[in-house]
């Protein structure tokens, strides 16, 4: 019998914080890894490139140096993880946050299928399109109509259309992922448990006031667990038909302020809260659960890391990139 060849993937966005952690989950299946991205490979430090993967500097919106590099490596497996990913920050860029998000996907879906080749491709979308549904009408199923309540919500529904349309006139398969709120260590600042466990690091560490500002502390959200999300892109490409729209979450919601308490629980140090104006997004949505029973049906995949766990080790990330001087440039 004929060893199996190995297979090529290629992952868009991949020194992003989930890109990351979808570069350690594919190594170990013992795949051909690249990774395109824009900027960042060589500013995120060079631990993460030890493993052998492959890197290409390749701007999504520009179209024809995209075509070349996909007819170059001719990937099996494509995961489409690049992309504008704040939602507060769409609001203040919105023609960048549709640029890249719905012109990016266009341009690698185009170059695949100007390339002739029949690659499995997952376009990760977000959760977020789902807006702002009755809770009477949670968890969030894929039939459930989106009505976005943001420019990067939108720019992501945009995304979705635009892949399942291209997807008609292609040879491989197209499988759209909508990932709720994903944490772990590593997540940049700007996302709501970075921030909190990055003020409380800093706050044991006498770098800031014994003062933490906070934003929406009573919206509910389905919060997974980074590698968990991974392992949920993995099995919806693997097991997704064509065309599939596909929930990663939790089917758990957690309130805001819960993480803010559970940080404050764990610190060494008195810390107070004061609300920060700034911090509220212009149009927020009070609750938002998704449900994975179609995945789970399909592939058997489920979340196996529990919030608290998650929760302890973004705390202790946060501390040791304090500790350490590095948390200013992470």
């Amino acid at each position: 019998m004929s060893e199996q060849r190995q297979k090529t993937v290629l992952i868009t966005g991949g020194s992003g914080f989930a890109g990351r952690h979808l570069i350690a989950a594919l190594t170990e299946t013992g795949a051909e890894v690249h990774v395109l991205d824009r900027t960042r490979i060589a500013a995120r430090g060079e631990a993460w490139l030890s493993t052998g993967i492959q890197t290409h500097l390749t701007d999504l919106t520009h179209p024809d140096g995209l075509r070349e590099l996909i007819g170059r490596i001719r990937p099996d497996d494509i995961y489409h993880l690049a992309g504008r990913a704040n939602v507060k920050h769409s609001w203040h860029g919105e023609t960048e946050t549709y640029t890249v998000n719905v012109i990016g996907a266009v341009n690698l879906l185009c170059a695949v299928r100007d390339t002739g080749l029949g690659s499995r491709i997952l376009i990760v979308s977000s959760g977020e399109v789902y807006g702002n549904v009755p809770e009477s009408e949670q968890p969030i199923t894929e039939t459930t109509q989106p009505r976005p309540r943001s420019p990067y919500a939108a720019s992501k529904y945009c995304q979705e259309i635009a892949a399942l349309q291209l997807a008609q006139t292609m040879k491989g398969k197209v499988v759209i992922a909508r990932p709720f709120n994903h944490i772990g260590p590593g997540q940049r600042l700007g996302f709501v448990t970075a921030d909190f466990a990055y003020q409380v690091a800093r706050i044991e560490q006498g770098l800031q006031e014994p003062v933490i500002q906070v934003g929406n502390l009573d919206a509910r959200r389905d919060f997974t667990d980074v590698r968990d999300t991974v392992s949920g892109y993995i099995h919806a490409l693997e097991h997704g038909t064509p065309g599939d729209v596909i929930n990663v979450c939790s089917s758990r919601t957690c309130r805001i302020r819960d993480f803010l308490d559970f940080f404050m629980g764990r610190s060494t140090a008195e810390i107070s809260v004061k609300i920060d104006p700034d911090r509220f997004r212009p149009a927020d949505v009070p609750i938002l659960q998704g449900s994975h029973r179609y995945l789970t049906e399909i592939s058997g995949w489920a979340p196996q890391r529990t919030i608290e766990d998650t929760l302890d080790e973004i705390l202790q990330y946060w501390r040791s990139q304090t500790a350490d001087g590095l948390a200013s440039d992470s």
